[in-house]
């Protein structure tokens, strides 16, 4: 993936370079063909600058709506995670050591998620390890249900374990949950095509105003560089926290090192 301050120069310098070439390019024509200058022609730039203020606006909230709900969902399944393995200390001792081995390993392997999130090879490696351990959790709990300790507490149990295999899946779920590259793709061109406009209204008012414009761009190019790096939640500046996980994995490993 491209570094999220490349993405932004790279869309500024674009931006700069596109309303440099419709300013030059209007100066070109109006001399050939004996244009006037358009002073009217400044609204046009304001509307389309408005409406892509508009639409920047509309697609970080998009991209905002995704970050959040893979956000919330790290918090939910590690709840999820800590209510199974507080159950599981209902357990004989055997079992619970048995299970508390096993939800030590599920907790990390659920810790990479996010970050195989980047790359499908290990988002693929993470889905065939978290299920391997799932079926291991299962049996372990299934063993661990039929002894005296383990029937008093079955139906919780199980709901609870139930409740942590879902929400693997909801991840999984919410790792489709992107921007359309179509609305991306659209957001892009009407960007540069408002610089485009950009120059071009500046050609015909007789005014360059290059610092103010390419300061105005590098703006706008914040602005989409955050949106992509919003949306993406994988690499970059913007990343999913997760310090739930990471807590409950603490609260496992301190569990295990307790004497029976």
């Amino acid at each position: 993936m491209i570094h999220p301050a490349l993405t932004w120069f790279g869309l500024s310098a674009l931006m700069i370079a596109t309303a440099e070439l419709g300013f030059r390019s209007y100066l070109w024509f109006r001399v050939r063909r004996d244009m006037r200058s358009e002073e009217g022609t400044s609204f046009v730039m304001s509307s389309a600058l408005t409406l892509l203020a508009l639409l920047v606006g509309f697609t970080f909230g998009m991209a905002q709506s995704n970050f959040e709900l893979r956000r919330d969902l790290v918090t939910h399944e590690a709840n999820a995670i800590s209510t199974t393995h507080l159950r599981h200390q209902l357990l004989d001792d055997a079992n619970r050591r048995e299970i508390n081995a096993l939800m030590g390993e599920y907790v990390k392997i659920r810790m990479t998620f996010s970050a195989a999130r980047g790359d499908r090879t290990a988002l693929e490696r993470v889905g065939r390890e978290t299920s391997a351990l799932q079926d291991r959790i299962w049996e372990a709990t299934d063993r661990a249900l039929e002894t005296p300790a383990g029937q008093r507490i079955a139906v919780p149990l199980l709901n609870a374990t139930n409740e942590m295999f879902d929400d693997a899946e909801r991840r999984y779920a919410a790792f489709d949950a992107k921007i359309p590259d179509r609305i991306l793709r659209s957001l892009l061109a009407y960007a540069v095509g408002s610089a485009l406009l950009v120059g071009l209204t500046l050609a015909a008012t007789g005014a360059r105003h290059f610092l103010s414009t390419s300061g105005l761009f590098l703006l706008i190019g914040l602005a989409l560089s955050l949106i992509i790096d919003l949306d993406n939640g994988a690499k970059g500046l913007i990343t999913t926290s997760q310090a739930p996980m990471e807590r409950v994995a603490a609260l496992i490993a301190e569990d295990a090192k307790r004497p029976d």
